[in-house]
């Protein structure tokens, strides 16, 4: 029975009879639909992530493959979903890629030699969704630091920016001092969680001017602090110690022997 798809003479027809088969006969596959499909792509979008930056540290390029793989069957699921409703299919989803990457490379398809590449690319952007009425308009739902990037970054086009990154840390110290305020004077909770707010937009416009990525830093720490918290457990457990019963001071300890058991020497 595999045969039927290993069978097909090219990888695209491979990836097509693969998801119509997967829609017909599975019955978890048959089920789902464009709204049940949302937090599957949303995972393996973070997959994907985990599994470049352990291609680039490690040389391990093999999870990164599996996970191109799985983030690629969730294109073809939705592809199926809309040829089933008779709105496009997955052809349609490749011409369109095609055509839109040529429209938005004309330095490379056509005799334009634009002085900066990134301002071209946003007005091409812009040419394509010229309903919008503001800046802020067109900005996908992502992750709150990711959006507030966008937001910054759709700001500065028109000059509403920092000239350096060090006016955004001044910044940052004015917010902090807010927020500290409002701690401090145990301020309704909506007051302290607005200046909250304010000094993790602002951080995340310094990682903006330091031409970091916001959410792909804190998501690196989060692997980190948990790789350092585990390596805790590990030494906590070899010494008979249970981390709920320790006090604070030695639990620093032992994360920052943690620590540096796992940085390089």
């Amino acid at each position: 029975m595999p045969d039927r798809i290993r069978g097909k003479d090219n990888h695209y027809d491979k990836l097509y009879a693969l998801m119509k088969v997967l829609r017909e006969e599975c019955p978890w596959d048959r089920e789902q639909t464009l709204l049940s499909l949302r937090r599957y792509t949303l995972e393996e979008v973070h997959e994907v992530i985990e599994a470049i930056e352990l291609a680039d540290s490690t040389d391990d390029w093999q999870p990164l493959k599996n996970e191109l793989g799985d983030l690629l069957i969730q294109v073809l699921f939705y592809s199926r979903i809309a040829e089933e409703a008779g709105k496009f299919n997955l052809a349609d989803v490749i011409d369109a890629l095609v055509e839109k990457m040529i429209y938005r490379h004309p330095h490379v398809f056509d005799d334009a030699n634009p002085d900066d590449l990134t301002d071209q690319w946003n007005s091409l952007k812009d040419g394509e969704h010229s309903e919008r009425t503001s800046l802020m308009d067109g900005i996908p739902p992502l992750p709150a630091l990711k959006y507030a990037q966008k937001q910054q970054q759709r700001a500065a086009r028109v000059g509403f920016d920092w000239t350096e990154a060090s006016d955004v840390l001044a910044k940052m110290r004015e917010e902090l001092e807010e927020l500290e305020f409002e701690v401090r004077n145990k301020s309704d909770i909506r007051r302290i969680e607005d200046e909250f707010g304010d000094v993790l937009f602002t951080l995340t416009n310094l990682a903006r001017k330091l031409d970091l990525d916001a959410e792909l830093c804190l998501m690196q720490t989060n692997r980190k602090f948990a790789g350092r918290f585990r390596d805790m457990e590990i030494i906590a457990d070899s010494r008979d110690l249970s981390l709920a019963e320790m006090d604070l001071d030695a639990l620093e300890s032992l994360y920052t022997e943690a620590k540096n058991k796992s940085e390089p020497e």
